[in-house]
């Protein structure tokens, strides 16, 4: 469209000025007597590409204080763009190092903040081969860490052993999968005792056996119906030896 607009728009603008189409002529274009709609269309659509279109060699610069400058801007790397909101640090000794780490913990600044500074202590350390102030920094850092709520410490996760299934035995709590047979006596799926036991294990949960009844036994549109076709429908990619046991029990 853009392609039809300007050839169209160049040979009204020829005809009339002569040249190539620039953005006073669309102007003049568009202000002179007796101007279609149509051209004053055309116009429009050129002066608007042409304003609105962003130089494709300057980048804008970033908001004062992030500390992102693109490359080529008037905005040097050390440059101190709000000095009311510097934090001086001390890094020359370790005594130095100390006094740092007590000043940053008690100002009033954000925790990342805090972390931040004290990082850049750390790493301008290192640099110079200062392992002791270095080491002083990091510890700073892990005590600001340790000091935090503990809802924002990281929690480990305890990852549980999985039951364990029980197929014989007085603690019986899962059917033995069998090879044929439908319903019941497909065997598979947990017994009544393994789902009381889940259940106490888990509060809240609403585990059920399976609905081993014949579907032409179930009432339509009641809840085991519903149970049933609802297990059919997602258990249909289960291939294994108690998968395909599971679909039978459930007369899938």
């Amino acid at each position: 469209m853009a392609k039809a607009y300007r050839g169209v728009l160049k040979a009204r603008i020829n005809k009339i000025y002569g040249g190539d189409v620039t953005v006073d002529k669309a102007r003049k274009l568009k202000a002179r007597k007796g101007a279609t709609s149509r051209d004053k269309q055309l116009a429009n659509w050129f002066i608007n590409m042409q304003t609105n279109r962003p130089s494709p060699n300057k980048r804008k610069d970033p908001l004062v204080g992030t500390g992102k400058k693109p490359k080529g801007s008037g905005r040097r790397l050390y440059t101190d763009e709000n000095p009311k909101d510097t934090v001086s640090i001390k890094f020359a000794t370790p005594s130095d190092a100390r006094a740092t780490v007590a000043k940053v913990k008690n100002i009033n600044k954000p925790y990342a903040r805090k972390i931040q500074i004290l990082t850049v202590g750390e790493q301008r350390a290192k640099v110079m081969g200062k392992a002791e102030v270095a080491s002083i920094f990091k510890k700073g850092k892990q005590a600001l860490k340790n000091s935090r709520p503990a809802k924002y410490l990281d929690t480990p996760i305890n990852f549980k052993k999985p039951d364990v299934r029980r197929t014989i035995g007085p603690g019986k709590n899962f059917n033995k999968a069998k090879k044929t047979g439908t319903g019941g006596a497909a065997g598979g799926g947990m017994t009544q005792k393994g789902v009381d036991e889940y259940k106490r294990k888990n509060p809240g949960s609403k585990l059920q056996t399976a609905v081993t009844t014949k579907p032409s036994k179930l009432k339509p549109g009641s809840k085991a119906a519903k149970r049933r076709k609802s297990f059919c429908a997602r258990s249909r990619s289960w291939t294994s030896e108690r998968g395909r046991a599971a679909r039978r029990r459930w007369n899938c």
